[in-house]
């Protein structure tokens, strides 16, 4: 069989004037997603398909791109008719026009990009979203949450280097009513596709965090450079942790353009970050007010009442004076009168006393005379006794001693000695059993008159 064989530039040639009768004069417009999106050199390269709902896969996928010389303006009227900028995962309409290059293959060369077109897709995913948390009884959640009279202890989503941060700690810190404030930054990306489960995680940490129980407030605050992409903020699952929060969520994106669904669902949403701090100062100052205000009025009823009573007190007093004074009178006569009474009393007694107290005097008198006489009576009786006894005593005792004396004498071992009686000693001590002496040994026999030493033999 014959093959007919081309050479390959041969059918890049057909296939360009192909493209060239048919597509060169015809621009259309297209609707598709970002797959993705690359800038280099001023050049913007877009990978543009449409997705099969039922299949991972794209329907279609087209290489596109926005030569430098036209991104520029289209870029910068899209940022302003949006609030966005072009990013992946966004659908646009786009007006296109298709290129084949025998090297490159086909292109789409975008010349104009409809901005109104992506507001409706946008408008419809931030409906679908909104409705979703209502059908799920979210949307109002963190709205009923009661704020604190006193927002004092906040914690802050942001990034650390935005210019919204620090307008909002600035803001916070320099406030005229001298109000002391308790931020904690918890930091995150605050744009882009990431923004969302950044802001989760920090929403996440927050309610880990020691300093939880104590805080009256979370904040997610952005702002300053230029306006960049704020479909992040209309994220299903970042909106749904803003509603179903525990804690009352105040947002200062920093934009005008339009509202996104956090915004929606978060307790409060103000403009920017400055507006955020200008109302915590002021709702706290309010309270603060309030509070000054009830101590003033406390003060003044208190002195109102001290003035008062001051008053009861002044004319009580004058009457308790006035009862005492006349109840002093009326008990002081009471009292002279009881006084004479008494004074005759004591007299009469003190009389009847004093003779009572001389017949006493004269009765013990007697009375002891007597005791005296018969006492003295007994002593000299008694002395009598003791004298003769104490003689009886004395002779017993002294015949007691001369019977003690004499055998004394008799026991007396001198005169035992002399009856011819001896004692033996060994090593100076008396010798009681023979037993007690070892063979060779030297005794003593002391006699009446010298001693004589000896050995014992056997």
């Amino acid at each position: 069989m014959d093959k007919n064989i081309i050479r390959l530039s041969d059918l890049a040639k057909e296939i360009s004037e192909v493209f060239r009768k048919n597509f060169s004069m015809e621009r259309y417009w297209v609707s598709a997603e970002i797959l993705g999106l690359k800038i280099n050199k001023g050049h913007c390269y877009l990978q543009l398909g449409e997705k099969d709902e039922r299949s991972t896969q794209p329907k279609a996928e087209f290489k596109a791109m926005i030569w430098a010389s036209n991104f520029n303006f289209i870029h910068t009227r899209f940022i302003a008719e949006t609030g966005n900028q072009l990013q992946e995962n966004m659908e646009i309409l786009c007006k296109v026009e298709v290129q084949f290059h025998e090297r490159f293959g086909m292109s789409l060369i975008v010349h104009e990009v409809d901005a109104a077109y992506t507001l409706g897709k946008m408008a419809i995913e931030r409906k679908k979203t909104v409705d979703k948390l209502k059908q799920e009884g979210v949307y109002f959640l963190n709205k009923q949450k009661q704020v604190s009279a006193v927002i004092q202890t906040i914690a802050v989503i942001s990034s650390a280097d935005a210019d919204g941060f620090k307008d909002f700690t600035t803001k916070l810190n320099d406030n005229k009513f001298g109000l002391v404030f308790h931020t904690k930054l918890f930091p995150s990306l605050m744009q882009g596709d990431n923004a969302p489960r950044d802001i989760i995680a920090a929403l996440t940490i927050i309610k880990q965090h020691a300093c939880f129980p104590f805080l009256d407030a979370v904040v997610i605050v952005r702002g300053g450079g230029q306006t960049s992409s704020l479909s992040c903020y209309n994220d299903y699952s970042l909106a749904y942790e803003v509603a179903n929060y525990p804690l009352p969520v105040l947002t200062g994106i920093g934009h005008t353009a339009d509202v996104s669904v956090v915004d929606e669902v978060a307790n409060m949403n103000l403009i920017t970050p400055t507006a955020v701090a200008d109302f915590i100062i002021q709702h706290t100052n309010t309270f603060k007010e309030q509070i000054d205000y009830l101590r003033d009025g406390i003060h003044a009823y208190a002195n109102l009442c001290i003035e008062s009573e001051e008053e009861a007190v002044a004319d009580l007093m004058n009457a308790i004076l006035s009862i005492v004074n006349e109840t002093m009178e009326d008990e002081k006569s009471f009292f002279d009168n009881l006084a004479s009474v008494i004074t005759q009393t004591v007299n009469q007694e003190l009389v009847s006393e004093n003779s009572q107290l001389i017949y006493a005097k004269d009765k013990i008198r007697l009375l002891t005379e007597s005791i005296i006489t018969k006492e003295l009576s007994q002593l000299s009786f008694d002395t009598s006794m003791l004298k003769n006894k104490s003689a009886a005593v004395l002779k017993q005792e002294e015949n007691y001693l001369i019977n003690a004396q004499q055998k004394s004498l008799i026991l007396d071992p001198v005169n035992i000695l002399k009856r011819g009686f001896s004692y033996t000693l060994y090593n100076n001590k008396p010798v009681y059993d023979a037993n007690e002496v070892p063979l060779e040994a030297e005794i003593e026999t002391v006699l009446y008159k010298g001693s004589i030493k000896s050995k014992k033999t056997k």
